[in-house]
């Protein structure tokens, strides 16, 4: 919140500026001007997969390797989950899971057989919902940790990554985030945009030009907020995507293998969490 606070001061006091000293007209222009570089700014900041600005994120891995990681979100799903598990088997691929905890705590052989096959287990918050962008930070904690727990509560070590829905990063999302301790904020370099209905020839349209080593891709297996239920095409274009990754010299890791590590990710200091004003 102090960031958002602090890089909106400049814009105030440019604005002030301009109505102080230009003519009606042209501080009128100036204000409007500084207005949408500022909206520009946030959306960047916010929305952004790259964006350091909130909080250090990983959005690919070191580019030393011919690795990629796929990435799937919004599981597990007792149909689809088992199926991609099949693919990436089928090509010997390993992959990275950003599981729901209330449907990893209905699903919890799902998440054992991920982890068994040497899958990685990453959370995506407690329920996806579309309140945890603009929550108190208690909230945000809460929902953040209770999918931990669940997950904890199924596989032998807690999980390490994160990925929020959307991937975005809201001011209150970072006051949140910075009272959880020793998790990593994972986005993406590449974005399937699968969530939403589309084909599979889309899919692979979207994806298949960008692999590149150190690519993480987001892809789903599961329905999150306001996203199409059908997961057809993802599953149909997936083997594709297996298989320009192979005629590529890529192998596909998950983001807790050493080939996969996300050790790019910047040291983020523990902030002690400060009492909520009621």
């Amino acid at each position: 919140m102090l960031r958002a606070f602090a890089a909106k001061l400049p814009a105030a006091a440019a604005a002030a500026a301009a109505a102080w000293l230009l003519p009606p007209g042209w501080a009128a222009l100036a204000i409007a001007a500084i207005a949408v570089a500022l909206v520009g700014f946030f959306t960047y900041a916010i929305a952004h997969p790259r964006s350091q600005f909130f909080i250090p994120v990983v959005d690919r891995l070191a580019a030393d390797a011919p690795v990629v990681a796929l990435t799937f979100d919004d599981g597990p799903d007792p149909v689809v989950t088992p199926r991609i598990l099949d693919l990436l088997g089928a090509h010997g691929a390993r992959a990275t899971f950003f599981v729901l905890g209330e449907r990893a705590a209905r699903y919890p052989d799902v998440i054992r057989r991920i982890h068994r096959e040497g899958h990685t287990v990453g959370t995506h918050t407690q329920r996806h919902l579309v309140r945890f962008h603009f929550a108190r930070p208690r909230f945000v904690r809460r929902e953040i940790e209770d999918a931990v727990d669940v997950v904890a509560g199924i596989l032998p070590a807690r999980p390490a990554l994160f990925r929020p829905p959307q991937g975005l990063r809201t001011p209150m999302f970072t006051s949140g985030w910075r009272t959880t301790h020793g998790l990593v904020c994972v986005t993406w370099s590449v974005r399937a945009f699968d969530s939403r209905p589309t084909t599979a020839d889309a899919i692979v349209g979207r994806v298949a030009h960008r692999l590149a080593p150190g690519a993480i891709v987001a892809l789903h297996d599961g329905t999150g907020l306001g996203g199409g239920r059908d997961r057809e095409p993802t599953l149909a274009a997936l083997p594709r995507i297996l298989a320009a990754c192979q005629a590529r010299g890529l192998r596909c890791v998950a983001l807790g293998e050493a080939g996969g590590s996300v050790r790019s990710v910047p040291e983020v200091p523990e902030v002690p969490e400060v009492p909520e004003v009621r």
